[in-house]
């Protein structure tokens, strides 16, 4: 493994560089796993460079290693970081594999870029950010064991917090305030995914940025091969909106492969990634 150093106008990104033959994958990250020691990454280091593809992992602008200010939620600017990487690897042809937030950012770089020569996705979702946290919040309450009431309070809050964004801000809703404070004391707080209070003016413009990105637009604009994979038992994300979106984007230009009982990483219920992916994976690389 090479360790990388890609300098930048005013930041450098820290980039670590498995050679593996002709073929490489620039990966990218999940919204909250900017740096290259998350298990996705590292799997990929494993998996292919021992069956000739090359993989470039590194850490996000402002995370681990790179320096600058972060770029999480900043989806045009990781598309550019994204790009950089690529540029910074002397191979014939390279494609970006994406997971989660990085299924949003893999395809706005290959739509504005020549230099993408195919697409691999994990959980690339087909929906705006806000309407994926509203299936993500419910799933992962009932999961951990709470009921109606529980859901409908964090969901209500949610949409609370939403129509003030669009409709309100920036004038103060103390009451949402009060409210938003109040739920830090309740022990699913931490699967809200909500500010602890309102936002200011520059926070409302960031959150809208972020969360009414609609990504279908930007699928149709993609002409590259792309593989999209999904687990059947994803609780992130709605898997369904999200296959149909590419499917209406790209009929059958997109190849998309439901993984059985895969969680939103493609890991089985005992921590080990699912051996149908990892086949795919290398089968579909090895015939492109």
């Amino acid at each position: 493994m090479e360790e990388l150093r890609i300098e930048r106008d005013t930041f450098s990104l820290a980039a670590s560089y498995s050679p593996g033959g002709p073929t490489a994958l620039v990966a990218l990250h999940a919204a909250g796993e900017g740096t290259r020691d998350s298990p996705s990454l590292l799997h990929l280091h494993e998996l292919l460079p021992p069956r000739g593809f090359g993989v470039v992992t590194f850490d996000r602008r402002g995370e681990g290693e790179s320096t600058g200010d972060a770029t999480r939620g900043r989806f045009d600017l990781q598309a550019d970081d994204a790009l950089a990487v690529r540029r910074a690897i002397d191979v014939e042809r390279v494609g970006l594999w994406g997971y989660s937030q990085g299924g949003w950012i893999a395809p706005i770089a290959a739509a504005r870029s020549d230099e993408v020569a195919f697409l691999v996705l994990v959980a690339s979702i087909g929906v705006t950010p806000s309407e994926q946290m509203m299936v993500a919040v419910e799933r992962q309450l009932r999961l951990v064991g709470y009921g109606d009431d529980v859901v409908g309070r964090a969901l209500g809050l949610r949409r609370r917090f939403e129509h003030w964004i669009h409709q309100v801000a920036p004038v103060r809703d103390e009451q949402l305030n009060s409210d938003l404070l109040a739920v830090l004391d309740e022990p699913w707080a931490g699967q809200l995914w909500l500010p602890p209070t309102l936002l200011d003016e520059e926070g409302v413009q960031l959150w809208i940025e972020e969360m009414d990105y609609d990504p279908r637009p930007t699928f149709e604009r993609v002409r590259v091969p792309t593989l999209s994979f999904y687990g059947e038992l994803d609780s992130w994300a709605p898997v369904e909106a999200s296959v149909q979106a590419w499917r209406d984007a790209r009929g059958d230009e997109v190849d998309l492969v439901m993984i059985p009982g895969a969680e939103h990483d493609l890991t089985l219920p005992d921590g080990s990634f699912a051996p149908e992916y990892e086949g795919t994976l290398v089968e579909w690389l090895r015939r492109l």
